[in-house]
């Protein structure tokens, strides 16, 4: 299993870089473990890719410049199967055996929790772009990070921009896979309505292996709810609700759809049925973002279609910056490998002090890991074009609400 792994690394190693036998100071080796097969495989891939698009740029400059000095980058990686005791043996291979020189964040969160537990052991600064359950940031650790914010985070700032609405809702119903993390969102979304003043006429967590719903769905239309809160992830699923609203004639004021969503691919299930969803992200690429290494969040997305054919989401964007954002720390600190306990120290103190500017927005780590500055944005799908609505400082447009009832669209 682990020889498989091994060679799937070294097959992209070969790729991107001259040979190089083994771990010296003229490079910095970077190694993590993604879910490349298994229940995550999409996003795990999702993630490879944009850990190689990140190698690819740098090494086409000749690496990171620190102190003058090129150092090309190499990525050790294997495939952890979507298996958290295996991804958490891989990343302590990564460090006890392979011995690169730092490490990159995997995905999901428990796999991340798992292979967390072995950076905080060895003292390896770990950045996570998919991965942000409230648990994964109160164990004081020091050395795990996540380019996003916490989950309760998002869901209080999505009650906000619902409450900032010119008229006002003042019902919610939740409904939502029982399945992590999606259920996890219900859950803190719910937690967040309850604070705020809006009442909750229904909450129902539901098996994947649903595929009817209008039971579900009738008893939510007689209850009349302003909001429609939609937690799960599965596309499968989300079109079938969709569909069975729509067969219902049944349309609230707002369908709002919970975060982690790939928004092109929703797009490309419900066609048309997707106008005037609104969802939450952490990232789209018309957002008014930028930075060093790949510029503007749309000059991200022009490159990432580019060598990959398709359009990048919240996860690419959110694994890329990960990897930016400690390439930038390296280089504030002038630290050039090799690096010992002490190096790695200095890189998580610095990882915690610095405010990064980047083309998936502002990342500024809080003392539990979370991105602290990082904002929920609020999208709404209008005539299959991605506009941006919420927070005041990004939206592009006001937020068509309420909506058209399926008969007048």
């Amino acid at each position: 299993m682990k020889k498989i792994a091994f060679l799937v690394g070294l097959i992209f190693l070969v790729g991107y870089l001259s040979p190089i036998p083994a771990i010296s100071a003229d490079k910095i080796s970077f190694g993590f473990a993604l879910p490349l097969t298994g229940s995550l495989a999409e996003r795990g891939r999702r993630a490879l890719d944009s850990y190689k698009l990140w190698a690819k740029k740098m090494n086409a400059g000749g690496g990171i410049l620190i102190e003058g000095k090129h150092y090309p980058v190499e990525l050790v990686f294997y495939d952890d199967k979507s298996n958290p005791d295996l991804s958490a043996r891989f990343f302590e291979k990564l460090v006890t055996v392979d011995k690169v020189d730092l490490l990159l964040g995997g995905i999901g969160a428990r796999l991340v929790s798992a292979a967390s537990v072995v950076s905080e052991k060895y003292k390896y600064p770990m950045i996570s772009g998919e991965a942000n359950s409230d648990y994964l940031f109160d164990r004081n650790n020091s050395y795990y990070f996540s380019t996003l914010p916490k989950v309760s985070k998002e869901t209080r700032a999505c009650v906000d921009f619902l409450k900032r609405l010119k008229t006002k809702p003042t019902t919610v119903a939740i409904i939502g896979s029982d399945t992590s993390p999606s259920s996890l969102v219900c859950e803190a979304f719910k937690k967040a309505v309850e604070s705020s003043g809006l009442k909750i006429v229904h909450y129902e967590l539901f098996p994947l292996s649903v595929s009817d719903y209008g039971t579900t769905l009738s008893k939510i239309q007689a209850k009349h709810p302003d909001i429609l809160f939609v937690g799960s992830r599965a596309l499968k699923s989300l079109k079938g609700i969709v569909e069975g609203m729509k067969k219902n004639g049944f349309m609230p004021k707002a369908v709002v759809l919970g975060g982690g969503l790939m928004v092109h691919d929703l797009m490309a299930t419900l066609g048309e049925d997707s106008d005037y969803l609104f969802t939450m992200t952490e990232w789209v690429s018309e957002l008014p973002y930028k930075g060093p290494v790949f510029g503007s969040a749309s000059d991200f997305d022009k490159v990432y279609y580019k060598e990959y054919k398709r359009h990048s989401e919240y996860v690419e964007a959110a694994v890329a910056s990960a990897a930016v954002v400690q390439q930038l720390a390296l280089q504030k600190l002038g630290s050039a490998p090799p690096y010992d306990e002490a190096g790695r120290e200095a890189l998580m103190k610095k990882l915690h002090d610095i405010d990064f500017e980047t083309f998936y927005g502002k990342v500024r780590f809080g003392k539990d890991g979370a991105n602290s500055a990082h904002p929920l944005v609020i999208i709404q799908i209008r005539e299959g074009k991605v506009v941006p609505v919420y927070p005041v400082e990004v939206k592009k447009a006001a937020p068509a609400y309420p909506v058209p009832l399926w008969e007048k669209r």
